[in-house]
C-alpha cells in the first residue's frame, strides 16, 4: 500500500491525510473483526454501528463525494495526487467508516464516564446526548479545519444532502482556525447526526439486553 501511496506523487500533508484516513477507516473493520473472533462484540454495538454507517453514507458521505445535488464531486475538490491515494468510487466507503470509528468512540467515551452510574442507554439522558454532542461536533471541527482543509471547496462546491438541509445556500462561516472557515453546512451532519446516533443506541440498548 505504501509503495502504492509513493506513485501518487502526494505531498507530505497529503501523505499523512491519506494514511490518517486508511487508518481511521480500517480501525473498526479489524476492530469489529478481532472482538467477533473473541465473542466480544454486543449485537447491540454491531447494530448500532452498521446503522451509523449507512446513515453517514445515506446522511452526506454519498452526496459529496459524487456532488448529487448542486455540488462538486470530490475528484474535482481535490488534487489529482489525493485522487490516485483515495479512489473516487471508494471516498465515500472510507469517510462513512472513519464516521463509524468516530461514533465508537463517542460511545465508548459515553460508557466510560457513565461506568459506575446507571446506564445512559436505557432511557435519554441530557448529559450522555451533550458528551456526544460535544465529542461530535469537537471531531468534525478538526476535521474541517485541518483533515480536509484543501478540498472542502469554496462555499457552493459542496453537494446539498439530507444532513446539509441548508446546503451551501444558507452557509455562513462560524468562526476560523489558521485561516480555515468552519462553516455551518460542514457542521449540520454532526448536530443533526447527534440525536439520531443516540436514538438508535436507545434503540438496540433496549432491545438486546445481553452484558
Amino acid at each position: 500500500m505504501l509503495d502504492g501511496l509513493k506513485s501518487c506523487a502526494l505531498s507530505d500533508f497529503e501523505y499523512w491525510l491519506v494514511i490518517r484516513l486508511y487508518t481511521a477507516a480500517l480501525i473498526p473493520v479489524f476492530l469489529s473483526i478481532y472482538l467477533l473472533f473473541k465473542k466480544k462484540m454486543t449485537i447491540r454495538l454491531a447494530s448500532t454501528l452498521v446503522a451509523a454507517f449507512i446513515i453517514a453514507a445515506i446522511g452526506w458521505e454519498l452526496w459529496l463525494t459524487y456532488g448529487l445535488a448542486g455540488g462538486l464531486p470530490v475528484n474535482e475538490r481535490r488534487s489529482v495526487a489525493l485522487s490516485c491515494a483515495i479512489p473516487f468510487n471508494l471516498n465515500w466507503i472510507l469517510n462513512s467508516l472513519a464516521d463509524v470509528l468516530i461514533v465508537w468512540i463517542g460511545i465508548a467515551f459515553v460508557k466510560l464516564l457513565y461506568k459506575k452510574k446507571p446506564s445512559p442507554f436505557l432511557k435519554w439522558n441530557w448529559s450522555a446526548f451533550l458528551i456526544l454532542l460535544f465529542w461530535f461536533i469537537a471531531q468534525n471541527i478538526y476535521v474541517e479545519g485541518f483533515f480536509y482543509k484543501f478540498q472542502l471547496g469554496s462555499n457552493g462546491d459542496l453537494s446539498w444532502a439530507p444532513m446539509h438541509p441548508l446546503g451551501s445556500w444558507i452557509n455562513p462561516t462560524l468562526f476560523k482556525i489558521s485561516g480555515s472557515p468552519i462553516t455551518i453546512q460542514a457542521q449540520s451532519s454532526w448536530i443533526i447526526m447527534t440525536p439520531i446516533i443516540y436514538l438508535v443506541a436507545l434503540y438496540f440498548h433496549r432491545k438486546h439486553q445481553e452484558g
